[in-house]
């Protein structure tokens, strides 16, 4: 890292007032030498031996400083004008790319990506990405080569989930026929008893179990459990208790009802109908042996003080539930068959069943053991590998197998060895390849990019005939795979790392201060963004609506949050369209971005300009000095956030920084920990009273108005977005970015700028629309290195 006097130096050596193509070296003559030069070398640091094009890794530190604005300090000479600046970065990263080692960015999948594979390869639906460790991020994305390691332990790690992968392509036991298992919830005694002893205030109205809360007791619906693996049709009967004015709904969850074990959430249901006739939800799922639904009402406003007589307490009246399953009955399981061909069952020891009697446990066997082993292997290799392998490549994995048969294991355990072994070779796990780049890898990066997994047959047949290598085939091939489901998981993964969304658990808001957040809005604040994002994709519209749109994505609890009328329903994400000049509209004035570049309890200017700087503008900050303590905003309602600034920003180190975090920190202080809008901070000290029996009180007037660092300065959040749409290109400059470093797995250079240069003026003919940016990321050249 360099000093400030280094970058200030430079900083004048890039945007003095000659164009870019007078040498470098006269402006380290001119600007430089005095103070790191022959006499003086400030810093320890001597910049008369410097020269332009030669390569120092030095150049790309000035360039991050001087690009994100970090130099010069607020006591050195003034900025000269943007375009003379502009101009030199160019430069600046024209050279670097000249001179930048052509290395292979070999990259593995990530977990994410791991188990996304294993199943379209496999058509299972293992859970395995939770069987490997975390994944180190870089620039934000968790796909980069550079943050993407392979250890002895990770190998271990991978060789535990290939195993749990092996055993999900395998069913075990002979299923039943499909059967229905019904029940009405008051037919069952634990619900009779939590009525009875009015556990957590549930009660029993027309025939039904009726639920005010998400907590305990839970509804239980023991005897419509699944008593064997496979896919369910799912039914539940649910009807309004109470409702007055409110629309209820109802989220459902399958997993386990106690214990370890993840909950899978199927959706959020408005619950309509009456006692005679309810509403009937019905979905379709996967359930594992003795697992339930989980029926938790999700009940908005909450009614904090339904112990008052003049409403009526709300609740879910939950009629009967109902499985129906297993539907999948093919035996030996399709999966298996897929993997292995015909093969016949061997039956093995018999097994307790709390459910059924005389069950035995089946093993895979073969009548020619050594010449299945080759032909299963021969043929499950080059659908791992993603490309066609010959008998050398394949050979050492049926050796293994066939050596674990030598030593006396069975024919199952022979092939898991050998089928092991390929889902922990190189030569699956590695999407970024060797030199030179063919169209198979092409096309599995095509494939990660859009859909996080393995391509399809399609993408592989077009690999076959040489066409990824032409760009105009890779535009017309992103363009169909973006109409396919599987881009569902770009959105979700993009965004979820963009945006930050995969942090929205990682706080939770104090409920006193916010006794109005519950999982309901939580689950309505993704559904914005992704829906937003999903939308914007789908019709080519210009990212530039990121900043600012006339439109967003909400539903009733949403809407309400919001304070936006005329929304009806919990179910649906919809589009709404907003008045002019709204404080709603682009992605920071959503909910889900304003929750997770908070802390839970309070907001912090600092956090949110990082975020903008970082993922909006592309000019994240240095981190701080270690021996500077943090800035906690005061719940206390004693002390402002800007009087707390104003001292850390009197320190000279931090001054420079907050110059730039500060100001779209501040404009976005209008909107609290959990998206809403205010005027004033909530406190738990001094303050006004809010309302009733409302456990916090109104602190200080929150203060929005800051200036830029070029002198520009705002009241409000609403100027202030208006001067980042005056910036709006560099946005969607630092989109692309976004997208070709999640794209390519690659971190962004100097020549990755150069790409980035190619990627905008391709993109501005279609008024930089997010599907146009990704076509035009997949056509360029780097797409295509090493």
């Amino acid at each position: 890292m360099i000093n400030p006097m280094q970058a200030l130096c430079f900083f004048l050596l890039c945007v003095g007032t000659v164009t870019a193509s007078v040498p470098l070296e006269t402006f380290v003559r001119d600007y430089c030498i005095t103070c790191h030069g022959p006499e003086k070398q400030k810093g320890d640091i001597r910049f008369d031996g410097l020269k332009s094009g030669d390569g120092n890794p030095l150049w790309h530190d000035i360039y991050e400083q001087v690009a994100r604005g970090d130099m010069p300090p607020r006591k050195a000479p003034k900025i000269p004008d943007t375009v003379t600046a502009k101009q030199a970065l160019e430069q600046i990263a024209k050279d670097l790319a000249r001179s930048e080692p052509e290395t292979i960015a070999l990259r593995r999948m990530n977990r994410t990506e791991y188990e996304h594979t294993v199943n379209d390869l496999l058509g299972t639906e293992t859970a395995l990405a939770e069987l490997l460790p975390e994944d180190s991020s870089v620039q934000g994305f968790d796909n980069v080569a550079d943050g993407l390691s392979i250890s002895s332990v990770l190998m271990e790690r991978y060789l535990e989930a290939a195993n749990t992968a092996f055993d999900g392509v395998i069913r075990r036991i002979k299923p039943l026929p499909a059967q229905t298992r019904r029940l009405r919830l008051m037919d069952n005694k634990e619900n009779i008893d939590s009525v009875k002893k009015k556990k957590g205030g549930v009660i029993e109205r027309e025939a039904s179990f009726v639920k005010f809360t998400p907590g305990w007791p839970p509804a239980r619906i023991d005897a419509v459990h699944p008593i064997e693996n496979g896919i369910y049709r799912c039914r539940l009967a649910v009807w309004p208790h109470d409702p007055g004015d409110r629309t209820l709904s109802v989220a459902i969850y399958v997993g386990p009802l106690f214990g370890a074990g993840k909950r899978r959430f199927m959706g959020m249901y408005d619950v309509t109908g009456k006692p005679e006739e309810p509403r009937i939800i019905e979905f379709t799922t996967h359930m594992t042996e003795g697992h339930t639904m989980h029926i938790v009402p999700w009940i908005y406003p909450k009614h904090i003080t339904w112990r008052d007589k003049h409403e009526k307490r709300p609740g879910i009246g939950i009629a009967w539930a109902e499985t129906h399953g297993p539907l999948d009955q093919s035996w030996p399981a399709e999966t298996q068959t897929k993997l292995m061909g015909p093969m016949p069952m061997r039956e093995g020891d018999p097994i307790y069943m709390r459910h059924r009697k005389n069950v035995h446990v089946h093993s895979v066997t073969s009548e020619q053991p050594e010449e299945d082993i080759a032909r299963i292997l021969k043929s499950f290799a080059p659908q791992a590998f993603r490309r066609p392998v010959d008998d050398t490549m394949v050979q050492p994995f049926i050796e293994l197998a066939l050596d674990r048969l030598q030593q006396g294991r069975t024919f199952e355990q022979s092939l898991r060895a050998g089928f092991s072994a390929v889902l922990c070779s190189p030569h699956f796990l590695l999407i970024n390849r060797e030199t030179p780049v063919d169209d198979y890898t092409l096309a599995s990066r095509l494939s990660y990019f859009l859909w996080s997994s393995m391509p399809d047959q399609s993408l592989l047949k077009l690999a076959a005939e040489g066409k990824l290598q032409d760009p105009d085939i890779r535009r017309k091939v992103a363009a169909t795979m973006l109409k396919d489901p599987k881009a569902e998981r770009f959105i979700h993964h993009f965004t979820g790392q963009w945006l930050g969304l995969r942090d929205i658990d990682f706080t939770t808001p104090d409920r006193k201060l916010y006794p109005e957040f519950d999982d309901l809005l939580q689950e309505s604040m993704l559904g914005e963004s992704r829906a937003f994002f999903r939308h914007v994709l789908k019709n080519d519209q210009s990212v530039h609506q990121f900043i600012k749109s006339d439109f967003t994505f909400l539903n009733e609890r949403l809407a309400r949050h919001y304070n936006i009328p005329d929304v009806t329903g919990h179910e649906h994400i919809r589009l709404v369209n907003l008045p002019k000049n709204h404080v709603r509209g682009g992605i920071l004035s959503q909910a889900s971005v304003m929750k997770v570049s908070a802390n839970g309890t309070t907001s912090s200017p600092v956090l949110r300009g990082l975020w903008v700087l970082d993922r909006l503008l592309g000019q994240p900050a240095a981190p701080p000095p270690p021996d500077v303590p943090a800035v906690e905003p005061d719940i206390r309602g004693a002390i402002t956030i800007r009087e707390q600034l104003n001292k850390h920003r009197e320190i000279e180190s931090c001054a420079r920084c907050h110059l730039r975090i500060d100001p779209p920190g501040f404009a976005l202080e209008c909107f609290d920990p959990i998206g809403g809008y205010r005027e004033r901070y909530r406190s738990l000290g001094k303050g006004d009273p809010a309302g009733h029996k409302l456990p916090y009180r109104l602190g200080l007037p929150v203060e929005c108005d800051s200036k830029l660092p070029d002198g520009r300065a705002f009241a409000n959040y609403l100027a202030y977005r208006e001067l980042l749409w005056n910036d709006r290109d560099q946005v969607a400059r630092t989109i692309a970015e976004k997208l070709l470093v999640y794209g390519t797995g690659r971190p962004m250079s100097p020549a990755g700028r150069s790409a980035i240069d190619a990627i905008m003026k391709e993109a501005k003919k279609q008024n930089y629309g997010l599907h146009s940016i990704i076509q035009a990321v997949v056509a360029h050249d780097w797409f295509v290195r090493p």
